[in-house]
């Protein structure tokens, strides 16, 4: 069983990052087999014990074995499967829609449907941050480490980046309200034409706004699931945006390349409660007291 624990990032990173997750199976060995699907985030990975081993599909991507990190890119189909064996913890840095471009100012698009090395982005300080947190007392320190390392690329930007503009209050919006909105009314929204916006969107995420609000419902989608099993899969559809249980069937075959009910028989070992201290002062951790489903995407690896 893997537990995750999600943390919230330090107040000035909130327009960027939205959570920090710590997954681990607390020092007991486990087996898994995963499906690796499409997912809306990127991230930056740090793997503190084990790590897995990624099999290819159809679209081959770099191999995450004998890496102590990496960063993976928004992922717009299916990515084989990966298999793992051993101790599982691993740390996880998960940004908005375009809190990647934001924060490092980093062409999005480069990383789409990619697997970066942290060492060969960002060098010796991603090997610092990993041993940090190979070192931490606990999951709080986890935390300011995590921010420690990326506000000093805020304050590096701070002269170039504008908190409040249009795509950057959607990209918040994104992860805040469901059902989502039709493209027409995030651009409203923005202050932008459907053009401008669709422009801008693409270039600080690296998909059109239409793909990237697709992939969300799909992950939206797994995440209603988890959190309610109980429901059956019309509900969850409807919940979740989609026009009727088929649309949702399709997408899972599409970013998923299996239906729901085989997506969440080879997840299984995901399908487990985590912790939420999101709601949590991040310099004030008490005992958590939300439960919150474990997002089962890509970036879970």
């Amino acid at each position: 069983m893997i537990i995750n624990y999600f943390i919230p990032p330090h107040p000035s990173l909130q327009p960027f990052v939205d959570n920090y997750v710590l997954c681990t199976s607390e020092g007991k060995k486990i087996t898994l087999k995963s499906t690796w699907p499409a997912s809306n985030e990127t991230s930056l990975i740090f793997y503190l014990s084990d790590r897995p081993y990624h099999h290819t599909g159809e679209h081959a991507a770099s191999p995450l074995q004998n890496q102590r990190g990496c960063i993976v890119g928004l992922l717009s189909h299916c990515n084989g499967t990966v298999s793992f064996g051993g101790i599982y913890h691993t740390f996880l840095i998960q940004f908005k829609a375009n809190g990647f471009n934001k924060l490092f100012r980093m062409q999005a698009a480069e990383f789409v449907n990619k697997i970066f090395y942290l060492d060969d982005v960002f060098g010796k300080s991603a090997r610092e941050l990993n041993e940090a947190l190979q070192l931490a007392e606990d999951i709080q320190q986890m935390a300011r480490f995590a921010d420690k390392f990326l506000l000093h690329f805020l304050n590096l930007q701070k002269a170039h980046i504008t908190l409040y503009d249009g795509i950057t209050f959607i990209s918040n919006e994104l992860f805040t309200k469901v059902p989502m909105l039709t493209i027409g009314q995030y651009a409203h929204k923005a202050n932008m034409s459907v053009r401008n916006f669709g422009r801008r969107f693409t270039e600080q995420t690296g998909v059109s706004p239409k793909l990237y609000c697709r992939l969300l419902r799909f992950n939206n989608a797994i995440n209603v699931k988890m959190k309610n099993p109980q429901s059956n899969w019309t509900s969850v559809a409807y919940e979740c945006g989609y026009y009727d249980q088929m649309h949702m069937i399709k997408d899972f075959r599409e970013f998923a390349n299996v239906n729901p009910g085989e997506f969440f028989q080879s997840n299984k070992e995901f399908t487990r409660p985590g912790i939420d201290l999101t709601g949590a002062d991040s310099n004030t951790f008490s005992e958590p007291v939300i439960e919150k489903f474990v997002m089962v995407n890509r970036t879970t690896f």
